[in-house]
């Protein structure tokens, strides 16, 4: 343990504020922290920071939330989360289409894979990567002004995130140090909190420096413009195919609540970011478009949502495509037939009336006021049924352990839910 000027013993948080105090201070001198306090900060910079952390965010609460290693579960509790704050300021800036900063995206995915990887090879550092980003929140007490004088923001408007604990912000950080403190960690281990604490710091100066200045030129749209978790995947150029698929996403979400309430707002994202890269596709050779259509559909069916889905999601966007851009329909139309291929693919094993009828009878079964919750339910068991046939080996098994978990549905759900699916297996051919 090291000591400070009159050796006496310093604390966890002593020594990790002395060891990142100079990476910390370079953070600072980024251009992008002189322009905001200038009023000089351009809006794609404010918003590439949100899309950047959310990256991050995601990546270090979804390590944090699996991570098993006592130390960490005795610091970390998902009222520290900041990732629901930062989607919330992103909605808010949906309605502007701001473009993505094509170098500081790099280096917020650069960053969220570092952290992925590095977090299954020691969970301890951790507990670095939480000072760093939990310390933000004091800083964010002088930013928040800031950010809404130079953006004309009003009360929390796209200023969620900074807002944070509120007027709880030096109590929460009073509670977190003493957690942090309690924590009784080796020399060896200090210095390795340290250490990744230090190296967050340095690359999130790289990322504030590519934020602000940035030449025209890399002003661009990427997928994480939809969903900053969804990684580096192609999104159309054409801002009017970005909104239309994500409009194509949304419909899709809706028209199946079973996706909302089972994936909640980040599988919202995740259909936007799919929409947007299947609408991409249409300047393929026809063969490629069903080839990684065919891919997409297995991918989505082993994690419960059966091909039917992403069937209709093609259909929608289509329509989506053609109304945002009329004079490319035909191109637009070249997606079709993939939608078709799925079809036929799930018709081999059971028409499209066996399943509604099926469907039907578990409405009935269920009643009304499960049917009104779940609306369509009928339709993917009996669907999943025919991806299994077709040698999605999961198809089935990832839809019904969900669909059948005793907390979340009453026993006549449970019982429809297993007639169902011994229904459709006896009727496929």
């Amino acid at each position: 343990m090291k000591t400070g000027f009159f050796g006496q013993q310093l604390s966890l948080m002593e020594e990790l504020k002395a060891a990142t105090f100079s990476a910390h201070a370079r953070l600072q001198t980024a251009p992008f922290f002189a322009a905001l306090a200038a009023c000089q900060l351009p809006l794609e910079s404010y918003v590439g920071q949100l899309r950047a952390l959310s990256a991050i965010h995601g990546v270090l609460e979804q390590a944090l939330e699996n991570c098993s290693d006592e130390r960490i579960a005795s610091v970390w509790n998902g009222g520290m989360c900041k990732l629901p704050l930062l989607q919330q300021d992103l909605r808010y800036f949906e309605p502007r289409s701001v473009a993505d900063l094509k170098e500081a995206t790099d280096a917020a995915l650069k960053t969220a894979d570092n952290l992925r990887l590095r977090s299954i090879q020691d969970p301890l550092l951790l507990l670095g990567w939480i000072y760093v980003l939990e310390g933000s929140t004091l800083g964010a007490l002088v930013v928040r002004p800031l950010v809404a004088r130079a953006l004309l923001l009003v009360g929390e408007e796209g200023l969620a995130y900074l807002h944070g604990y509120g007027t709880m912000v030096n109590l929460r950080w009073a509670q977190y140090k003493q957690r942090m403190n309690a924590l009784c960690l080796s020399a060896e281990e200090r210095e390795q909190v340290a250490r990744a604490a230090g190296d967050l710091f340095a690359q999130l100066e790289t990322l504030y420096r590519a934020l602000y200045p940035f030449q025209p030129e890399s002003l661009t749209y990427l997928v994480t413009s939809i969903n900053p978790e969804a990684g580096r995947h192609p999104v159309p150029a054409d801002v009017r195919e970005v909104q239309a698929a994500v409009r194509a996403g949304d419909l899709c979400w809706q028209q199946f609540p079973y996706y909302e309430h089972r994936y909640g707002e980040r599988g919202r994202r995740f259909s936007r970011s799919d929409a947007a890269w299947l609408a991409t596709l249409y300047k393929y050779p026809p063969a490629q478009i069903l080839q990684q259509v065919r891919w997409l559909g297995r991918v989505l069916a082993n994690r419960g949502m059966p091909t039917l889905l992403l069937q209709v999601q093609l259909e929608i966007l289509v329509e989506e495509l053609a109304a945002a851009i009329s004079g490319k329909k035909s191109d637009y139309e070249m997606l079709l037939p993939a939608a078709s291929e799925l079809r036929a693919a799930r018709y081999k094993h059971l028409t499209d009336e066996q399943i509604e009828a099926m469907a039907s009878e578990f409405d009935s079964a269920v009643g009304a006021q499960w049917s009104a919750r779940f609306p369509h339910n009928g339709l993917l068991l009996g669907a999943a049924v025919a991806d299994e046939l077709e040698g999605i080996e999961g198809a089935v098994d990832s839809l019904r352990v969900w669909l059948t978990d005793a907390a979340r549905f009453p026993a006549i759900w449970i019982a429809a839910v297993e007639a169902t699916l011994e229904q459709a297996r006896k009727q496929a051919r």
